[in-house]
């Protein structure tokens, strides 16, 4: 397929899904950062397709295609997002990842597909976590550490105390216009996986580990301030809280990667054309990046279980048990 056409055919993938999908948005009353989450999900589908398809499989063509993108409907995201320039500068950012992606791992899924996707799960996974044991191991001490400072934190400091109860009230009032079905709740829950604690990975991890941080303090806190809240947790919020330390953990990757890719451009010498030393940048740096696409695709795939069993389960389950102790 011809670039021009591969460019054409992405930014119709990307913008008339975002549209239908906004306006059940509308319906159910979705925050307008979910749809932001949205817009970058078609905006990663967009520009893997504009590589994939394109002469060559260039990653310039999704780059293209995300520039291209925010010219066109630039007027209108202003219209839904205020004043969120940020969104211009992140659209051809993430369409070029999606590129790098397509251009990878082309032949791999080609073979994937030959093959009926047969392949060693239980051995992909395996290396999957020997390759990001350090940061599953960051993620979840951040996470277990503030939840023992959340349960026990209250009771040694009234300003804590005072400081959670705000924390909480302000979780809940954030909560609301949320409507609790399973495709409100995924996409609020992924949102936050996708957009904080993964993305925020690029801002040095801190708005990650802040993100995991405020979890886990609101999820212990809580449990112990009002037991009775673990009967309306506890059957999803096993896969939600692991979904989130999958989530942060993925970001960690992504810091890594933007550690090594400053010193590599500071690095960046005059005896080779630059677009080659970028290329190489990129190349040095895609098994990380593979790793935390995987991690935090693996974490939104538990997300949806855990929204599935919240809007289904929970509930019912919780008020059956205290009809019991009634």
């Amino acid at each position: 397929m011809k670039p021009i056409f591969s460019i054409i055919s992405a930014l119709i993938i990307t913008v008339l899904p975002f549209f239908v999908l906004y306006d059940i948005g509308l319906i159910f009353r979705i925050h307008i950062i979910s749809l932001i989450f949205l817009f970058i999900i078609f905006m990663i589908v967009g520009g893997g397709i504009s590589t994939w398809f394109s002469n060559e499989n260039k990653i310039i063509y999704s780059v293209y295609y995300g520039l291209i993108s925010l010219v066109l409907f630039g007027i209108i995201l202003q219209l839904f997002f205020g004043d969120s320039y940020y969104m211009y500068l992140l659209a051809p950012i993430f369409a070029g990842f999606a590129g790098v992606i397509a251009k990878n791992e082309k032949d791999n899924i080609k073979n994937l597909l030959n093959n009926k996707f047969r392949m060693d799960y239980k051995d992909f996974f395996i290396k999957l976590y020997k390759r990001n044991k350090i940061s599953l191991i960051v993620s979840l001490a951040t996470f277990l550490a503030s939840m023992i400072i959340g349960s026990v934190g209250p009771f040694l400091s009234s300003s804590f105390h005072e400081f959670m109860i705000n924390l909480t009230l302000n979780y809940f009032t954030n909560l609301k216009g949320i409507s609790p079905t399973t495709f409100s709740l995924f996409l609020n829950n992924s949102t936050l996986a996708f957009l904080y604690l993964y993305i925020g990975g690029f801002g040095f991890g801190i708005i990650s580990t802040l993100e995991l941080i405020k979890i886990g303090l609101l999820t212990s806190f809580i449990s112990v301030e009002y037991p009775i809240s673990i009967l309306y947790t506890l059957p999803h919020g096993i896969f939600e809280l692991s979904a989130y330390v999958i989530s942060t953990a993925a970001g960690y990757k992504l810091l890594s990667i933007a550690i090594s890719m400053i010193k590599d451009f500071i690095g960046i010498g005059n005896d080779i054309s630059i677009t080659e030393q970028v290329n190489r940048i990129l190349e040095e740096n895609y098994l990380r990046f593979k790793d935390s696409v995987i991690l935090i695709v693996i974490a939104i795939f538990i997300l949806l279980i855990a929204a599935i069993i919240e809007a289904n389960i929970t509930v019912p389950l919780a008020h059956y048990i205290l009809s019991l102790t009634h």
